[in-house]
Formats: structure tokens, sequence, C-alpha cells
């Protein structure tokens, strides 16, 4: 994930002011549904979508990709999207959020997947009105193919309940994401926590500083999203939200805790790995100086002595000038002398429990 991945004009540029990339992917999508029926236009073009927001039907529109920003033009102007809302849309990287409004409501979401081994956050936009809700989604897949299909095979209320529950519907997706994500990471902190017991290796150290940042992006990106499922729950007087979906809306609260909580332990394990491997690395290090200390002092005094008789002084000259130099046993006695002293060593630093 890259440290800064918002999206932003120019600054000095009139709000509101839309640009896209030069060759926008995008799709737009669109389900009629009743409690009986239940029509899909697949593809679909911004007309065709105004026409069905005038029936009394439910209607979820679903942009999936970068919409160019002549489609946002036409989608803000015929569906009643405040440009700073469509502006918000176009400039992912957004902070989740949500306005409320006596007609209507808009939400920023960021959904959480992991790519490649990597973690990904893909901005989630929704816009509820009446009998309309639209949902932006960037990335290439749609993140929303279980609701699709509880729709289709009426499986679950949604088919018999408005649309604000279709929208909780969809916010409970975009927050339940997050629990796949976070057993990926715990396989990657387990895998780790086992290597690191085996090995100490500088390539556990980079594996374990990117989970690291990539929890610490995560937290930054989902904390927010706590407040905006509060500020939704205290919305209890708008016209658009029923006590049903507020009731649901709970239920999401508690799951953006628990993973707000989760994230925050694996934060704190990855913390913990680093300062166990640097604790090893140290460790080792105090064990290959203690290794060397010893040997080196062992062999001190033996050096000493052979240094001392290694001057020869003339024996013939004086009797006091090393007469050991004429012994017919002096090279095996310096010999026991040197072995007495490594022994005598050896002891003493097991009895004070060195080695």
């Amino acid at each position: 994930m890259k440290l800064f991945n918002k999206k932003y004009h120019k600054p000095g540029t009139r709000p509101g002011t839309l640009k896209t990339d030069e060759n926008p992917v995008f799709s737009i999508d669109l389900y009629d549904y009743n409690a009986t029926e239940f029509q899909v236009e697949l593809n679909a073009d911004v007309r065709t979508c105004r026409a069905f927001i005038e029936s009394d039907n439910c209607t979820w529109i679903h942009v999936q990709g970068d919409p160019s920003a002549n489609a946002m033009k036409l989608l803000g102007k015929d569906l009643g999207i405040h440009e700073l809302y469509v502006e918000d849309i176009i400039n992912v990287g957004q902070r989740p959020k949500v306005e409320v409004n006596d007609d209507d409501i808009f939400l920023i979401l960021n959904l959480p997947s992991t790519q490649n081994g990597h973690a990904r956050v893909d901005q989630v936009s929704l816009f509820l009105i009446k009998n309309t809700l639209i949902s932006f989604s960037t990335g290439k897949d749609n993140p929303f193919e279980g609701v699709i299909e509880r729709l289709e095979n009426k499986i679950g209320k949604l088919r018999k309940q408005k649309t604000d529950y279709l929208m909780y519907a969809l916010v409970d997706t975009v927050i339940d994401f997050g629990f796949p994500m976070l057993e990926t990471y715990s396989e990657q902190i387990q895998v780790l926590e086992d290597e690191l017991m085996e090995t100490k290796n500088e390539r556990l150290l980079g594996s374990i500083h990117q989970l690291r940042r990539e929890l610490l992006l995560i937290r930054r990106r989902l904390w927010p999203q706590r407040e905006v499922i509060n500020e939704l729950l205290r919305a209890d007087d708008s016209p658009l939200l029923q006590e049903n979906t507020l009731l649901h809306l709970r239920d999401c609260h508690d799951h953006v805790i628990s993973i707000m909580e989760m994230l925050e332990t694996y934060h704190e394990m990855t913390s913990g790995l680093m300062e166990l491997y640097l604790t090893s690395v140290s460790l080792k290090l105090n064990d290959v100086m203690k290794f060397l200390t010893i040997f080196t002092t062992i062999f001190i005094p033996p050096t000493f002595l052979v240094g001392v008789y290694g001057m020869n002084f003339n024996s013939a000259a004086s009797s006091t000038n090393m007469p050991e130099l004429d012994w017919q046993y002096g090279y095996i006695m310096v010999w026991g002398i040197i072995a007495v002293m490594i022994g005598s060593m050896l002891y003493f630093f097991r009895r004070k429990k060195w080695i």
C-alpha cells in the first residue's frame, strides 16, 4: 500500500471540479425489484437509469470501476448528487464519512482486501434517496456479488425491504470484508513466528516490517468507519432509515469494533515479533562475544608463559638467566603448566556457570 494514495486537484481549483484518467474503465449495472419482480440491466447508460428511478420499485444502480467525468456529471445532474459528493467519488482515497440530510444520505467507506499477498483498499461510495440507492466501487471486481445473488434468489429479507435495508446490506458487506483480510494476516503472523523460532535471517526482518506497515495503514483507513456507523445510528429521526435497518446497523457497529480490536492486536503482535527478532539477534551476538572472550581469556596465561620463555637468555652467562632452558624435561614441563592453566580456568568458568 502507498503511504499517500489520495487523488486531489491542484490547490485553488474550483470545488466540484472533475478530472479522471484518460481511459476510464467502468460499468453501470441496474437492479430494479420488489417482493415479486426482479429486473436487471447490465451495462446500462445514465438515461436508462433515470427512467427506472421514477418507478415505485426499489432501484439499485451500481457503478464499478473508475467512471469518467462525463458519466459522473450526468449521474450527478440527473440523480441529484451534489457536486461535492461527485468530487469525493472521483477523487478516491477519501476518509470514511457520512452525510445525513432530509432527502438523501451519502457515505464513503473503505473496503479492505488482499491481492497477491498484499493489502489493498478500495473506496465504496453510497448515495441513498427515497427509492434509489447508487453505489460506486473502485477496482475491477464487484464486491457485492453475494448481495446480488440474494436479490435474485430471494434469500433473506432484501426483496421485502426498502432501499435503506439494501444500503445496510452493502455496508455490512464492506465491513465484513475485513474478516478474510484479518484471517490472512493471522496466518502470515503465525508463519513468521514459526520461522523466527527456527532461524534469524534478514528476510524475516523485512517481512515483519512490511506486515507491520500494512497493518498500520489498514488501521488508519478503517478506523473512521466506526464513526460512520455511529453517525447513522444517531440519525434515527431520518425519514430514509427504518427502525429495522437501524437495528441491523448496530450489528455492523459490533463488527467494526471487532475488526479494529483485531487489527490493534495484530499490530501489537507484529511489534512484538520485531522486538523478538532484534532481541534474538542481540542474544546471538552476545553468545558469539562470550565465546570469543572465553577463548581469548583461556589463552592469555599460556601466551604470557611462552612469551617469557621466548626471551632466550643465555643460561651459561649466569645461573639466574633461565636455568630451565637447560633442563632435560623443561619443554614437557611447560606444556604441563599450560594444560594445568587451561584446565583450571575451564573449571573456574564452569563453577561460575559462564560456560
